[in-house]
């Protein structure tokens, strides 16, 4: 294929006329003549549109929402079958679609929060298969997130690479993260590894094109790996122990210096074999430890995940009329304290973390000092070395300025766009507008950091030419738009 950029087009709008103005109570409206009432109109329909969005994200009932995550992880599910599945790929699609089916049988049954709750997983995982569909898998691994500083040594060579996201991983390679960075890895077996700060693995699975087969594995050296298994099993080995996961499951793993092993078996089953022959067997929410020797500890309770409360998922806070937030969740049985974390990604990488606390009570209250969106999660901490698994992270928007004085603001927001690349017939739309700024691409939604910046993966089903729309709208409906012309053509 090839592709040809066009022009960038960018619609302003122009300031108001320097004439004579008329002052109504909370907003200066420009007067030329009684057609000016007709714009003063529209705008404060599009303020009270705002007001009942932003009340309707605030309030929005757990049916409702898990109506919506339904709807998105449909789209994306069609938009994956359309494109073309891999065989590599094809795994981590299943357990999408598997997931996608309960979240709607869950709906049928008017069980809606764990509709809510399967449906998400499924988006997220539609999402990560989204930024590689229509490319062929290669290697054993691919490299779907990255945040702060890690690196790549390929096998047999001395000299270390800076991760890239997209980056295939072969057997034998070496990744490292710095203290400041988390990486998420899809393997061609569907199976996910997110990798912790100060961690050091080894690749050891085969690359290989199908879903069938004999698992692989993975050395942890150091550091904190979570594995998560879709239709087919996974192992992980340290000096101290070798850790069979099954299929679906969700395992933590940790890796002292001096090679001490904890592993945490969230949900599912994991076989945990210490270096002195010794197996336990985990089930859910079971935890055993593997001493630099190889010998087991006993089975210890792993606590639930705490569920946060409030702020609601999505919602607004107006940082002129409060500079605080309290962020609450259940208490959990048994739980001694909680650890919390504030972030400004969805990674919660540390170099991106606002805050990170550790609380008896189930709840704390932070002082806000800068608007944009904040992703927090909460995990409980049941005794010494026994931690939950990580809440499923929510995320709340702050912003600065009453609503009604924001009627005034005509500037449209500033939207940079970088230079699409091309992935197959998918182009990859990245940039950055102002924080607080909705962005669209081709009408469809996308997740917008706390600094501004955006990415987005869009679909060109046909050839010739087409145009990708990139729109950005601030909280008063002011619209930046930005559009490159595009040519696909089939060799």
């Amino acid at each position: 294929m090839s592709v040809a950029s066009g022009n960038v087009k960018t619609v302003r709008r122009m300031p108001g006329s320097s004439r004579p103005r008329l002052e109504v109570d909370w907003v200066v409206v420009p007067v030329s003549g009684l057609r000016k009432w007709g714009l003063v109109l529209v705008v404060v329909l599009l303020a009270a549109g705002l007001g009942l969005l932003g009340w309707a994200l605030l309030h929005e009932p757990v049916e409702k929402r898990a109506s919506r995550l339904i709807q998105q992880a449909t789209a994306a599910e069609e938009e994956l079958r359309r494109a073309g599945i891999s065989e590599g790929l094809a795994s981590e699609f299943e357990q999408g679609s598997k997931l996608l089916a309960e979240a709607k049988l869950d709906f049928a049954n008017r069980d809606f929060a764990a509709s809510a709750a399967r449906a998400e997983d499924a988006l997220h995982r539609f999402q990560l298969l989204l930024r590689l569909v229509n490319r062929e898998f290669v290697g054993a691994a691919q490299i779907i997130a990255v945040s702060g500083r890690a690196e790549v040594q390929r096998a047999n060579q001395t000299a270390w690479e800076k991760a890239k996201e997209r980056q295939a991983l072969y057997n034998g390679d070496f990744l490292k993260t710095s203290g400041d960075a988390v990486v998420e890895l899809l393997f061609a077996d569907g199976t996910v590894y997110r990798v912790g700060p100060d961690s050091l693995l080894e690749i050891h699975r085969e690359a290989r094109g199908g879903r069938r087969g004999e698992a692989g594995e993975v050395k942890v050296k150091v550091g904190q790996v979570n594995v998560s298994t879709a239709l087919n099993p996974s192992t992980v080995v340290t000096d101290a122990a070798g850790v069979s996961i099954q299929q679906e499951s969700r395992v933590g793993l940790e890796v002292a210096e001096d090679a001490t092993t904890t592993v945490a078996a969230y949900a599912g089953k994991a076989r945990v074999t210490g270096a002195a022959g010794e197996a336990v067997d985990l089930a859910d929410r079971q935890a055993v430890t593997a001493t630099r020797e190889g010998r087991l500890s006993p089975r210890r309770a792993v606590p639930e995940p705490p569920v946060p409360e409030s702020p609601q998922a999505n919602a607004l806070l107006n940082m002129d009329q409060t500079d605080r937030v309290v962020l609450t969740w259940r208490r959990v049985p048994g739980a001694e304290a909680y650890r919390v974390q504030v972030s400004r990604s969805r990674l919660f990488a540390p170099a991106n973390l606002e805050v990170e606390a550790t609380r008896v009570e189930p709840s704390v209250a932070l002082r806000l000092r800068l608007p944009g969106t904040y992703y927090w999660r909460v995990a409980a901490v049941g005794g010494p070395g026994v931690t939950s698994e990580w809440s499923a992270a929510r995320s709340f928007r702050v912003f600065r300025g009453a609503r009604l004085e924001e009627l005034g603001d005509t500037t449209p927001p500033a939207l940079t766009v970088q230079r699409l690349q091309q992935m197959g017939n998918f182009f990859l739309v990245q940039g950055v507008t102002e924080p607080g700024a909705t962005v669209t691409v081709n009408g469809e939604s996308v997740a917008v950091a706390g600094d501004g910046s955006f990415k987005k993966t869009i679909a060109i089903n046909r050839e010739g030419k087409s145009v990708i729309v990139i729109r950005a709208t601030d909280a008063s409906g002011n619209t930046t738009e930005h559009r490159e012309t595009v040519f696909v053509e089939v060799d």
